[in-house]
């Protein structure tokens, strides 16, 4: 081979070096680009999912809700459930907070005895109507689980007596309706204080319609 063929052998190596070299740089750029657009993909998805479970609660699950309650500043906070927030939450009646539906209360004998428990609520009106009462916990379970058709009659402004397996109907201050099924209800004095707790079931018709869906 002469010094010219020779010249254009190097040429010709240089050039196809060059090309290999910039398919794999841009196939290096392109993949980059890619795993860069599917991590922001999936941060997005993860953003999105938060924020789409921040708005909307749960409509049914199973609380426990208790009546400890302690001192924030110069007034007592307390727990409450909240049927729009779909959970318990803290309330102060001082602060600004969601106010809850209704709260569980100790019941005491005249003699200071704590001799059960009890709902109340912040609503000016009747909340309370005791549905059913069963003295079997699956027969509890299965009419709470059939019934879808508020029985809108005989509200109360407590749920007192409060006893396991008892099914009650609630009406918020917005006219909206939950129904609720006692699992376990327990009442005696803790560190020196009337303490009551309850365990249940309920289920939130957050449109305000008389039917359960």
């Amino acid at each position: 081979m002469n010094m010219n063929g020779a010249k254009i052998n190097y040429v010709i190596n240089n050039v196809i070096n060059n090309v290999i070299n910039n398919v794999i740089l841009l196939s290096v750029k392109k993949y980059t680009n890619m795993k860069r657009v599917f991590i922001f993909s999936v941060l997005l998805l993860f953003a999105f999912s938060g924020c789409e479970k921040e708005e909307n609660p749960d409509t049914s699950g199973e609380a426990t809700l208790t009546s400890d309650r302690f001192l924030e500043g110069s007034t007592y906070s307390i727990y409450g459930f909240s049927f729009e927030q779909g959970e318990v939450i803290k309330y102060n009646p001082a602060g600004d907070g969601i106010i809850p539906d209704f709260f569980i209360m100790p019941v005491t004998e005249a003699g200071g005895q704590v001799t059960g428990a009890l709902f109340d609520s912040p609503n000016q009106n009747k909340s309370f109507s005791l549905t059913a009462e069963f003295s079997d916990s699956s027969l509890a379970l299965q009419y709470f689980e059939q019934y879808k058709n508020v029985i809108d009659s005989n509200y109360v402004f407590l749920a007192d007596p409060l006893n396991e397996n008892q099914v009650w109907t609630f009406c918020t201050a917005a006219n909206k309706f939950g129904k609720i099924l006692i699992k376990e209800v327990k009442a005696f004095v803790k560190d020196t204080k009337d303490y009551a707790e309850t365990t249940f079931l309920w289920e939130y018709q957050p449109d305000g319609s008389l039917e359960f869906k």
